[in-house]
């Protein structure tokens, strides 16, 4: 009996061995790939480690770059994830991830004027993207190239609980080469039964639901603390650049002087 015993721990001890790099590399595909198309700029995801004997995870950094014209190479630098997730789930179609808890975040808020900013922007891009991958999921007629995706594509995701703590957003408005800037705490973000009531969400709309929130939060809070000082920088600026093409035009004279 013992030595039955014996060969059933060394054949988990194998597969843990065999399998965790496997399940490190398409965590950090699928991650890369859906955030990418999801943000419409580039998701990388580093540093991923999962123990299949606790369940357990955990992320180093995953960062969310800015879309053009804007100077902060990243809008998001998440860092120190932790990830549990239900065992039992892996080998069906919904997993279940019983909590996510991103520690120390750094968003970046970045104006260019009073109605363009980073975050707006992405939030437009995920709606849109969002969008149009689950119509591209729900589809019921499959191509030839559709059924060859990847089966993760098709994996259904629950998350008992998501906390955000600790994090911080870096504002600035920076227009024609005048800035200001200021540093605010992100609040806690908790949120709880992501895809629950649907009995599992796809990893494209659960991606979108976490990001539109961290970023809707950042907003507002920068708004309701000292967006009056950058307000003015964007103003002044605006007012120049408007102001500059209004003189042009009237010397040009195309609507008069």
């Amino acid at each position: 009996m013992k030595k039955y015993i014996f060969g059933f721990l060394v054949l988990v001890i194998a597969a843990a061995w065999y399998f965790t790099p496997s399940l490190e590399t398409i965590v950090k595909k699928v991650v890369n790939k859906y955030g990418s198309e999801i943000t419409g700029t580039e998701v990388n995801l580093e540093g991923f480690k999962l123990s299949l004997t606790k369940g357990e995870g955990e992320i180093s950094e995953i960062t969310v770059a800015n879309p053009k014209n804007y100077s902060a190479p990243n809008i998001f630098s998440l860092g120190n994830i932790f990830i549990k997730v239900d065992l039992k789930s892996l080998t069906t179609d919904t997993i279940v991830i019983d909590k996510i808890a991103i520690n120390k975040p750094i968003i970046t808020y970045e104006m260019l004027s009073l109605t363009q900013n980073n975050i707006s922007q992405i939030q437009k891009n995920i709606e849109n993207n969002t969008a149009a991958m689950n119509k591209a999921d729900s589809e019921e007629v499959k191509t030839e190239e559709s059924s060859s995706k990847d089966e993760s594509s098709s994996k259904k995701v629950v998350i008992k609980e998501l906390v955000v703590e600790g994090g911080e957003i870096q504002a600035v408005a920076n227009i024609n080469g005048k800035a200001n800037s200021l540093t605010v705490p992100l609040p806690k973000i908790v949120m709880k039964n992501i895809g629950e009531e649907k009995k599992g969400e796809s990893i494209a709309s659960s991606i979108s639901k976490v990001l539109n929130n961290i970023l809707k939060t950042a907003s507002k809070t920068v708004v309701e603390s000292q967006l009056g000082d950058l307000k003015s920088v964007a103003s002044e600026n605006l007012d120049k650049v408007v102001g500059g093409v209004k003189d042009r035009v009237k010397e040009l004279g195309i609507f008069g002087k």
